[in-house]
């Protein structure tokens, strides 16, 4: 079975991706009703009256099936090396390039709450009203899931919270997206850029919020380049995480909860001087990413050098 569909066509292997998700939303539907059972929640009741602890548990399992199970799933049948394809490589990375990752991925932040803010602003025409309040109303109900998950206080429940929100999602997401969609799009596509951007593009309509869909596709492309200029998924795994761990920290303390660097949105009053900081922080942030790239341009000519 192994690459059994390794020289089927671009549009066949996207099939099987698409197809191993359904697959994966089946599986965690079916688990989500076991789970439920077990934990003696009615399936009739609404998800926000559900217990936090089977919200965290739904959202593993979700993660899991239908993004993690895809991406290996067709990994292994689309390719002869699912290694490759999925760009997995051992996590012996210079320290250098991870604090780097890191304070890019802060760096970028503040841009990315100002597109946020002025992407909430768009409004439809009249005849899309509907449309537009379907949108609002199902962006209010993942916000107040996702606060509900958040909720519980104490040590236990930040880590079950980083476990689930940045940890799983970061993994799972990032072989999914940067990893499968992102390995079958370049077998048609020789423009990485078209692709990078793509795939950020389709990222964010996973995650059924247009009001936050603009800073979702830039967050997504930047995670696109990473795994683009090191050849590893581990990166855009290390930078999705810290970009999921931030929002998790920020939302699950009550004193970062009001700070605009941890707000969702950015207040109107505080737009003028948050947007120079956004632009300086910019600034700096393609400072960090040209150093990222010499490091990787170091460590790509060290490897070519033959041994003595």
């Amino acid at each position: 079975m192994k690459g059994i569909f390794a020289h089927r066509s671009v549009f066949f292997q996207l099939g099987v991706l698409f197809t191993a998700l359904l697959i994966g939303y089946l599986i965690a539907s079916v688990l989500t009703i076991i789970l439920f059972q077990l934990l003696g929640s009615p399936l009739t009741m609404p998800m926000m009256e559900q217990p936090v602890s089977a919200l965290l548990l739904t959202q593993f399992i979700s993660a899991v099936c239908i993004f993690l199970f895809p991406a290996i799933s067709t990994a292994w049948l689309c390719s002869e090396q699912p290694e490759q394809f999925l760009y997995i490589k051992s996590f012996h990375v210079d320290i250098r390039l991870l604090l780097l990752v890191a304070l890019s991925m802060f760096l970028i932040s503040p841009t990315v709450s100002i597109t946020g803010y002025f992407n909430s602003l768009i409004t439809f025409p009249e005849w899309m009203s509907p449309l537009e309040e379907w949108m609002k109303s199902t962006e209010e109900m993942a916000t107040e899931l996702t606060q509900k998950m958040l909720s519980q206080k104490g040590i236990l429940a930040l880590l079950a919270n980083l476990m689930v929100v940045a940890i799983a999602a970061g993994i799972t997401e990032e072989f999914f997206f940067r990893g499968a969609l992102f390995s079958i799009l370049r077998k048609s596509i020789h423009n990485h850029h078209v692709v990078i951007w793509t795939v950020a593009i389709v990222f964010s309509l996973f995650h059924f919020q247009f009001y936050g869909f603009i800073p979702r596709v830039i967050l997504g492309a930047y995670l696109g380049y990473l795994l683009y200029w090191t050849k590893n998924i581990w990166i855009p795994v290390f930078a999705h995480f810290l970009n999921n761990a931030m929002a998790v920290i920020g939302m699950s303390d009550s004193a970062l909860k009001d700070n605009v660097f941890f707000a969702e949105t950015v207040p109107t009053e505080d737009l003028t001087w948050f947007s120079v900081v956004a632009v300086v922080c910019l600034v700096v942030f393609f400072f960090c990413v040209r150093m990222i790239r010499q490091i990787i341009n170091r460590q790509e000519k060290a490897l070519q050098q033959p041994e003595d």
